[in-house]
């Protein structure tokens, strides 16, 4: 499912009040069964962590993670990778690197695998972020015939909040990525958080609710009014390996 596609890392080149090129990420998520989890993050760390570690040191792309979900649904995706650049070569490159090793025991047993290539122009993180440990991605359907209306909304009612819980440390890392490739449907928006620990998901809980109380009914209306009823979709994750510039 779609909804777990936008993972990503700090960047360094994305501080606020810089202008922000925009940011392209590949997306790698594997149904794996349970007895081979342990397979899976071996094959990860030996094949994908070193190239991704290169990668990041010569500059080829901007930052990585590798990732194990927290919240499983019967027919959701296990564990994953991500890779950011500001070019498709940029990630290319990855992925002709990985060819070369072929596919992992891990990655074979997997019943069931997908891709997402995502791209973002509008993010932000703190100076000096530190690792993140977790990750939340919150995705839903922007209204089709006004796709960057949800955009706006998260622009005028919630930045300002989310840039107080970057200054704070609450949040190392906010995003909101579009299909780059649609594969889904072309109006999802996925705004993606990164936490420095799991008690700072309770902070930011509390920081959002806190945010929306404050807003008039007639703010709530507009910003809850720029997507779709009942699209939105969750994923939460623990971030296993990560590297950025």
């Amino acid at each position: 499912m779609a909804f777990a596609a936008a993972v990503i890392v700090p960047l360094a080149l994305s501080q606020m009040g810089q202008a922000q090129p925009i940011v392209y990420t590949y997306v790698s998520q594997f149904q794996v069964p349970r007895a081979n989890w342990a397979e899976y993050s071996e094959n990860t760390e030996k094949s994908f962590v070193p190239i991704a570690n290169k990668m990041v040191a010569d500059g080829t792309i901007l930052s990585y993670s590798t990732f194990e979900s927290v919240v499983h649904t019967t027919d959701g995706y296990t564990h994953g990778a991500a890779w950011s650049s500001t070019s498709i070569a940029g990630l290319t490159k990855v992925l002709d690197e990985l060819r070369k090793g072929g596919p992992q025991p891990g990655q074979i047993a997997a019943t069931k695998h997908e891709d997402y290539l995502m791209q973002t122009s509008m993010y932000a993180m703190g100076s000096g972020s530190g690792a993140s440990a977790y990750l939340r991605v919150v995705c839903q359907n922007a209204k089709p015939d006004k796709p960057e209306g949800y955009s706006a909304a998260v622009k005028k009612y919630l930045w300002p909040m989310i840039e107080d819980q970057i200054k704070k440390g609450v949040v190392s890392y906010v995003g909101l990525d579009s299909q780059y490739v649609n594969t889904s449907a072309p109006s999802m928006r996925c705004l993606v958080i990164n936490f420095p620990n799991a008690e700072n998901m309770d902070k930011w809980a509390t920081a959002v609710n806190a945010n929306f109380d404050k807003m008039s009914a007639a703010d709530r209306d507009a910003f809850f009014g720029s997507t779709v009823s009942d699209s939105r979709r969750d994923f939460v994750a623990r971030i296993t390996h990560s590297g950025h510039k």
